[in-house]
């Protein structure tokens, strides 16, 4: 059994079964090359690779770390395309960069940036538009606005994205920018070597001094690690005083990460912070449809549809059930349908928790209001109708397949642009408004368990 095998036997204990046969399976171990110290692993396409990337990619290194090749990059060639391949070095649980898209015979000017992370491929919605604009100025003006610029929110909603989107604008913009991407833990890894080879010089040289745009990563997990965290301390002074752009990002705001120092939480502060959250119903069938496009698959409406109702909190988790869909397409040569999809995805897109008619949803907000289904579905236009009937709207479009015209029929037969209106507004006020977002929550939960 060679090296491979035994990476390979550990994963299948390691991981979901479904995930097993289709993702690691049909890996190939071309080569374990000791003098680049790499291994080249064969994947049937560049989506598989990003796949893999995504979502197995530190259990991959932490197994192959376990045969001994924890400092080896790992190369994903795809067959017939000798112009593809996305390249990952070093192999660490720690890294999470990921592989960039790139000629293998020309060097990669940008080897920690993941190349599809770009500007024009980020779908932006009420939710995150304004981390977008501002991401958007940074890149247009390193150092001169917004510095720092502080980007939160919870995990797969696009922080990352528009973290790698400002290096490639910035690179694209100025070639001879000298730009740095790191995780937390990977500036911590940095800094850990370079106590013990004595070099911390380099490394203080390395971010400091060589250093014009500085991406960080994960910035919470380097609380509490207090030489490592006075370290960031002065390389953020340094990089701040000399007009040098810093992009952070967190799962939450600077004054509340624990077991931070004080005076590093108000450098964090310094800029603009800005969040993101998880996308509505709208913006995460556009993030589904683009995605399939992308990859060259074909997503009938339908299928988006019962996606976007039922994965409403993590990007990347509907990214990877439409992964999931396209691979199997792929292998068994067959349609993507609503019938396949529930079949593939299981538990997933159930619609036990999920039956609930439109009715049902305008009696609760009705009584939840301590008002009468009348009074949504009438034409009265006071603010403590207008606001529930628009509450009412919003929780049919999100668990029922009603189209527009249909919701606009329920609700006194109002036009379907009358509906967008509607939506769009709640959208508005639920992110304005923490009270309202958690009773349409609440709402939410009550129909759906």
């Amino acid at each position: 059994m060679n090296v491979w095998e035994r990476t390979v036997d550990k994963l299948k204990s390691t991981i979901q079964p479904y995930d097993y046969m289709h993702w690691i399976a049909p890996i190939v171990c071309h080569r374990v090359d000791h003098q680049r110290r790499e291994i080249v692993l064969g994947v049937p396409d560049a989506s598989h690779a990003h796949w893999l990337e995504e979502h197995l990619l530190p259990t991959i290194a932490e197994a192959l770390a376990g045969e001994g090749l924890a400092d080896y990059g790992i190369v994903w060639d795809t067959p017939g395309d000798d112009a593809q391949a996305a390249a990952l070095a070093p192999a660490s649980p720690a890294d999470r960069s990921g592989p960039t898209i790139t000629a293998p015979a020309a060097p990669t000017p940008r080897p920690e940036l993941i190349a599809r992370y770009r500007f024009e491929s980020f779908v932006d919605g009420p939710t995150n538009q304004f981390a977008l604009n501002a991401a958007r100025a940074v890149a247009d003006g390193p150092g001169t606005r917004y510095n720092p610029l502080f980007i939160y929110g919870g995990v797969g909603l696009g922080k990352t994205h528009l973290l790698h989107a400002i290096g490639h604008e910035v690179a694209e913009r100025n070639p001879r920018a000298r730009i740095r991407y790191v995780t937390s833990e990977t500036f911590l890894n940095d800094f850990i070597n370079a106590i013990r080879t004595d070099s911390v010089h380099d490394f203080r040289r390395k971010y400091r001094d060589e250093c014009d745009l500085l991406l960080v990563d994960d910035i919470q997990f380097l609380a509490g690690k207090d030489r490592t965290e006075e370290e960031f301390f002065h390389v953020f002074n340094t990089l701040h005083s000399s007009h040098r752009q810093i992009v952070l990002t967190s799962d939450q705001p600077p004054r509340t990460i624990p077991d931070m120092e004080d005076r590093l939480k108000s450098r964090l502060e310094w800029g603009l912070i800005a969040d993101v959250k998880p996308p509505g119903l709208e913006t995460r069938v556009a993030i589904l449809k683009r995605k399939a496009d992308a990859d060259g698959c074909d997503l009938p409406d339908e299928v988006a549809m019962l996606l976007a109702r039922h994965i409403v909190a993590n990007v990347r988790e509907l990214e990877g059930a439409l992964m999931r869909l396209e691979a199997t397409a792929r292998i068994f040569g067959t349609p993507i349908t609503i019938a396949m999809t529930r079949e593939v995805l299981g538990d997933l897109v159930s619609e036990e928790a999920r039956r609930v008619s439109p009715d049902a949803i305008i009696k609760a907000v009705a009584a939840d209001y301590r008002l009468t289904v009348n009074d949504l579905k009438g034409p009265k236009r006071h603010r403590n109708i207008t606001v529930p009937r628009q509450v009412a709207m919003h929780l049919v479009r999100e668990l029922t397949d009603g189209s527009l015209p249909q919701i606009g029929q329920m609700f006194g037969g109002r036009d379907h642009t009358t509906v967008i209106n509607a939506l769009k507004r709640i959208e508005l006020l639920r992110e304005a408004d923490p009270e309202l977002k958690s009773r349409i929550e609440r709402l939410r939960r009550g129909l759906t368990h």
